[in-house]
């Protein structure tokens, strides 16, 4: 996807509207800086090597929104321009911004992730609005500009993956595919964990790190391939969601989780980051991908075929990301998996013996 190409899956809209919206946005932002500034907040990050500056008007959003990327903070300026991200909470600052997105709505639409994802002709905006919500990426500039409701009304999704969608777009056109799956990381090198929601990709991460690997990701990561035809995964956020029964078998954990009352999707919150901060990373070489199978008596490793190990992707990735990954994507995961081993993780009923597992595969 280059910034002259409309995304994938993403419906087009006239050209005029797209650049007024921006402009738009980005004055209401400024407004909202000048008029509160005790209330903005100013963090530098590092996602996937690049730099990016998140601004946030509002104080309950920016303690809710920086929290899922403390992992990634930097301090002091970033040596090259950063991908600005602003951000401000109307409930705080007064604005009026979201009626007025409301009364720009476009004939042509797309439906993701429950909101609405538009595009320019030229793909250099792309724009999404999602419940109290509207956020606008315009890739050539490299700068989103986001607007909420209420920052003390948020989403579990919210809160633990925010702008996962955006990012996503921000990722590829930097050469990094996004992957519905867990990463961890051994010495040896990082373990991908793909599968379809239910599969055991958050509590065999979650365990893995209680067991003493590294984490990176349980949900959502990040895929590069490198000089030389390697591959490496980034994190991209250091939480990790969990069912009330599930994150119930982590006794240690279970005190530290968030519950907040969400929306949407009301699962407690693990912030690994904050728990272990010296079992965190944030990029990692892939070494192994490793499939999940629940339900067993006991555990165990046994090899798996490329194609499984392709399928497993294909399931998760290619149906859970938006916009849909495309060929490019497809071709990056089959390479992937014929270069680096793949195995299956049969899961047994003891959470202790997942660390030992994925450590062994590493070491192989």
């Amino acid at each position: 996807m280059s910034p002259g190409e409309p995304a994938a899956g993403v419906s087009v809209v006239p050209s005029a509207a797209a650049p007024a919206r921006a402009d738009a946005m980005r004055r209401a932002f400024r407004e909202a800086t000048q008029a509160h500034p005790g209330a903005l907040s100013v963090e530098e990050y590092v996602f996937a090597g690049r730099p990016v500056r998140l601004r946030i008007v509002g104080r309950r959003l920016a303690e809710r929104t920086h929290r899922a990327f403390a992992h990634l903070r930097r301090d002091g300026a970033p040596a090259a321009r950063p991908f600005y991200i602003d951000v401000w909470d109307e409930s705080e600052t007064g604005g009026q911004v979201l009626p007025q997105a409301a009364a720009m709505e476009l004939d042509r639409r797309w439906v993701a992730c429950d909101g609405t994802l538009t595009a320019s002709p030229d793909g250099r905006y792309v724009s999404f609005r999602y419940e109290e919500s509207v956020t606008l990426l315009d890739r050539q500039e490299q700068s989103m500009i986001s607007c909420r409701r209420s920052g003390s009304h948020l989403s579990t999704g919210d809160c633990s993956k925010p702008y996962v969608l955006m990012l996503s777009i921000w990722y590829h056109d930097r050469g990094v595919q996004l992957l519905h799956a867990g990463l961890v990381a051994h010495e040896r090198g990082g373990l991908l964990l793909p599968g379809a929601s239910g599969t055991g990709k958050s509590t065999a991460a979650l365990a893995a790190v209680t067991q003493g690997l590294d984490f990176l990701g349980d949900d959502f990561v990040g895929l590069e391939r490198v000089d030389g035809g390697a591959f490496r995964g980034h994190s991209i956020f250091n939480t990790v969601c969990l069912t009330r029964p599930t994150l119930a078998r982590f006794a240690e954990i279970r005190p530290h989780a968030v519950e907040d009352s969400f929306e949407v999707e009301d699962k407690p919150i693990v912030y690994v980051s904050e728990l272990y901060p010296a079992r965190i990373r944030d990029t990692v070489p892939i070494r192994a991908v490793v499939l999940l199978s629940k339900g067993h008596a006991r555990t165990e490793i046994t090899p798996a075929r490329r194609a499984d190990a392709l399928r497993a992707f294909a399931a998760s990735t290619l149906h859970t990301v938006v916009p849909r990954p495309g060929r490019e994507a497809l071709d990056r995961l089959a390479a992937l998996v014929e270069r680096v081993p793949a195995y299956w993780l049969r899961l047994g009923p003891r959470l202790e013996d997942i660390g030992p597992s994925l450590s062994a595969i590493a070491s192989t």
